[in-house]
């Protein structure tokens, strides 16, 4: 009897340590596994992904004098609290895609090739969706992707949900490389390990078929 009390004790301790092992090994690399940046082709649009996040809106810039496509689109997303307790004061804050057009048009992106998709959004999925939406609804090119600009750390995640949404080689998904997302540290600071959480939490829900709904972009 003690024998065996000993065999099962030994065996759980040795399952134990494989498990951490295997968490941490598997939370080390969370950070590289949560960035995907897709090889470039042409493209029918460079789409900035919401976010306030500017090196978004700078990449698509940049990408588009590159010559990978003609036209920027530029999401809208749907006023927050912020937003309304604002408004309630009198103050009218610059809305994402106002801000974005600022910054294209300061990197010489003409204004006749920024389009804003006008159906608001105010979650990725939900922004997705938009996007499919209105890459179908256009005229020609059909063939060609949608190029998706957002954050290193969001990279995965907007993967995961496009390919819910539309034929995964209808979009090519792409980051800044000046992003300060850290994957290889994504620990060492807490804004990389809230955005790496968060992500996780995200795709997790995404492969799980949303049972918790998303709320902000």
């Amino acid at each position: 009897m003690k024998k065996t009390l000993r065999r099962a004790l030994t065996a759980a301790i040795a399952a134990l340590a494989i498990a951490a092992v295997v968490l941490i090994y598997a939370l080390s690399h969370l950070g590289a596994w949560l960035l995907t940046d897709e090889p470039l082709r042409p493209a029918r649009a460079i789409a900035v992904l919401g976010g306030g996040q500017a090196w978004r809106s700078i990449e698509a810039a940049q990408l588009y004098k590159a010559g990978w496509a003609h036209e920027v689109w530029l999401t809208r997303g749907r006023p927050n609290e912020i937003d309304r307790e604002l408004a309630s004061i009198g103050l009218e804050p610059d809305t994402e895609e106002v801000l974005s057009r600022q910054v294209l048009r300061k990197l010489e992106v003409p204004e006749a090739a920024i389009r804003i998709i006008p159906r608001e959004v105010d979650n990725t999925l939900a922004e997705l969706r938009v996007i499919a939406g209105f890459a179908r609804s256009q005229a020609g090119e059909a063939s060609l992707p949608v190029i998706l600009v957002t954050s290193k750390s969001h990279t995965r995640r907007v993967r995961v949900i496009w390919n819910t949404v539309a034929p995964r080689d209808a979009a090519v998904v792409r980051c800044k490389a000046s992003d300060p997302f850290d994957p290889g540290r994504w620990w060492s600071t807490t804004t990389d390990a809230l955005a790496a959480f968060r992500e996780a939490f995200g795709i997790v829900n995404a492969w799980a078929g949303f049972p918790i709904a998303p709320r902000e972009r």
